[in-house]
C-alpha cells in the first residue's frame, strides 16, 4: 500500500452532505462517488508526510479561529490534469472569497509547519464529489464535460463550522478518509496533555 496522504480540511456537515452528493447521481459511470462522511473542503494538502509532521501542521493552527462559513454551490469543475482530470467537484458561489483567504493564510501556515513546499497555485475553494478510474480519466473527459454543462447544482446551502486533520481510512473500500483530530472552527482546541518526556 502507498504511504497515506494527510490534509487539513473543513468537513461538510453530516446534515448537508447527502443533498450535495445527490446532484452527482446522474454522472456517467464508472466514477467513484464520495460518501457523506468523506465530503470536505481542503485547506492544506500535506501529502504523504510523517504523522508527526501532520500533527505539527495541525498545531500550527491551534491559535487560529474563524466564524463558521456559509457556502453555496457555484458550478461544476474538472480538477487536475486538463486532458485527464483526476476529479470533479463543485466550486462556490457563496463563501468563495472568504475561503480563498483562509486557504492562503491557514493553508500556508500548515504547509510550512509540516515542512511541505508552499502552494504555488492560486487558492481554489471546492468540494470534490467524483473521481474517475485512473486508466479511464482521459476517456471520460468529454462525457463529463457534456454532463457538467447541464448537471444540477445543490440548492441547499451549508455551514462549515469544523476544522479537521485527515488521513486515509484503514479500509479504503469502505470509505476514503478518517479524521485524526477535529475542533470547532470558532474556538481553539483544549490544551493537549503533556507527555512523560515533558
Amino acid at each position: 500500500m502507498n504511504r497515506p496522504n494527510w490534509f487539513v480540511a473543513l468537513p461538510m456537515p453530516a446534515a448537508a452532505a447527502p443533498a450535495w452528493l445527490a446532484v452527482a447521481a446522474t454522472a456517467p459511470v464508472p466514477l467513484r462517488r464520495f460518501l457523506p462522511a468523506d465530503l470536505h473542503l481542503t485547506l492544506a494538502f500535506l501529502g504523504p508526510c510523517d504523522g508527526s509532521a501532520a500533527l505539527a501542521a495541525w498545531r500550527a493552527l491551534a491559535d487560529q479561529v474563524h466564524r463558521p462559513i456559509p457556502i453555496r454551490a457555484g458550478g461544476w469543475r474538472a480538477l487536475g490534469p486538463v486532458m485527464a482530470p483526476s476529479a470533479y467537484g463543485l466550486t462556490l458561489a457563496e463563501g468563495q472569497a472568504e475561503l480563498s483567504r483562509l486557504l492562503g493564510d491557514w493553508g500556508a501556515r500548515a504547509l510550512a509547519a509540516a515542512g511541505c513546499r508552499p502552494e504555488r497555485r492560486a487558492p481554489l475553494p471546492h468540494l470534490t464529489l467524483l473521481r474517475p478510474p485512473r486508466r479511464q480519466a482521459a476517456a471520460l473527459r468529454q462525457p463529463m464535460a457534456a454532463w457538467m454543462a447541464a448537471a444540477p447544482l445543490p440548492a441547499e446551502p451549508a455551514l462549515l463550522s469544523q476544522l479537521a486533520l485527515y488521513t486515509w481510512a484503514d479500509d479504503r473500500r469502505q470509505r476514503l478518509f478518517r479524521i485524526i483530530r477535529s475542533r470547532c472552527l470558532a474556538s481553539p482546541p483544549p490544551p493537549e496533555p503533556p507527555t512523560w518526556a515533558e
